[in-house]
């Protein structure tokens, strides 16, 4: 994991648990004139001396947060000492933008001063696939190649077609997640919406006014369970169950009763033939819109009932900020880490929740309790929903 609280998963997780806020000013392009000028920037810096000249001369930021992400995942998995046959590893990442921002940086050189001065360089790696070529060629995985685009579900629907490729026999592992950079179209987007706050975001909270762009990278390396138990693997949890599924409500705009949230949610336990009465914890997509935090609350409501008041629900976008292409890696990631290890992370800067979002919102510190079975949600725009659900391993 790598995001604005840090470039390795286990600071990530120590910020997570003390409820830092990695959001602040932009610094990677100007910001004056939009309503909002924060986000949760990555630093770097602190990555940069693992990568040649080259590689830092022409990897875009998703491409080295990609990197930095599947090396660490690949390295606690211990992939490559397994003895496995690297044709049959596939790498999915759900994206965004890609390399906007040195896109961004040619036109406008382009414009100001003229095409002779803007070097081409800038635009090598345009494709929002990149990262997955990279990151594939990196280790030399031959297996399933797919780069997935659906908003914010994107690395959701990666981690689940990841899971059905094993399933299906195509692939023995995978890495599976996202990366996503800032960039000015996604930017000034979000502000033309009106969907971003000029302060830290509050999820759940009854004064919330929008969310908070970030930027970084989550991959899980996903593999059969019995190859991964026989070779003496690290699991931090069972991906048990997936879905994704189409609203077909509104291209930007949830369904406001969360029915169809709550739809996704049940098509992701049929699939992981788990009961709703199983599941004790909800890492919610949460992204501090009104719109949203209301539609997915309710959504709790229709799956899980009488006991939606009190199921512990948390978004961690507070802390990293709304990662977009590369957000439901990022809380996938963490929720693993939940399951595992039975603490969940706060819903930072939380002072009143809402009462349209009758919940049990863990609030401003982590709660230490055991975790067997949780879901993970992601809402898009376009209506693209996708949840998973993890077990105890």
């Amino acid at each position: 994991m790598i995001c604005a609280l840090g470039t390795q998963r286990e600071a990530v997780w120590e910020h997570m648990l003390a409820g830092q806020c990695g959001i602040g000013p932009v610094t990677l392009f100007d910001t004056d004139g939009y309503r909002s000028r924060i986000a949760a920037e990555v630093d770097l810096s602190e990555v940069q001396a693992r990568f040649t000249p080259y590689q830092r001369r022409r990897w875009s930021r998703s491409d080295m947060m990609g990197v930095v992400a599947a090396e660490e995942a690949v390295e606690d998995a211990g992939l490559l000492d397994s003895g496995i046959d690297r044709a049959r590893v596939g790498v999915l990442l759900g994206a965004g933008t890609g390399d906007l921002v040195r896109n961004e940086s040619y036109y406008f050189t382009m414009r100001r001063e003229g095409m002779d001065r803007a070097r081409p360089t800038w635009i090598h790696n345009h494709f929002s696939s990149t990262p997955v070529d990279i990151v594939a060629a990196h280790f030399g995985f031959e297996g399933v190649r797919s780069c997935l685009m659906a908003a914010c579900s994107s690395s959701t629907i990666a981690i689940g077609q990841a899971v059905d490729a094993i399933r299906r026999g195509r692939i023995d592992a995978a890495l599976a997640g996202g990366t996503d950079a800032l960039s000015r179209l996604t930017f000034a987007g979000f502000n033309a919406l009106r969907l971003m706050d000029p302060q830290p975001c509050r999820p759940f909270d009854a004064g919330r006014q929008g969310m908070n762009i970030g930027e970084g990278a989550a991959i899980l390396v996903l593999e059969d369970w019995d190859r991964a138990r026989r070779r003496g693997a690290r699991i931090y949890a069972e991906l048990a169950g997936y879905s994704f599924t189409c609203e077909a409500y509104h291209p930007t705009a949830p369904e406001p009763e969360g029915q169809a949230i709550g739809s996704t949610i049940r098509a992701a336990l049929d699939d992981a033939r788990v009961n709703a009465s199983d599941v004790t914890h909800v890492n919610a997509h949460g992204t501090a819109t009104p719109q949203n935090d209301k539609a997915e609350a309710r959504g709790v409501h229709v799956v899980f009932g009488d006991r939606a008041p009190a199921m512990p629900v948390t978004s961690l976008k507070a802390m990293f900020g709304h990662c977009l292409g590369a957000a439901g890696a990022m809380e996938a990631a963490a929720l693993a880490l939940t399951v595992s290890r039975g603490v969940i992370p706060p819903t930072i800067h939380l002072d009143r929740v809402d009462p349209d979002c009758a919940v049990d919102v863990v609030a401003n510190t982590p709660r230490q309790v055991p975790v067997p079975c949780a879901v993970s949600t992601s809402l898009a725009f376009g209506g693209n929903d996708s949840a998973l659900v993890l077990r105890q391993a």
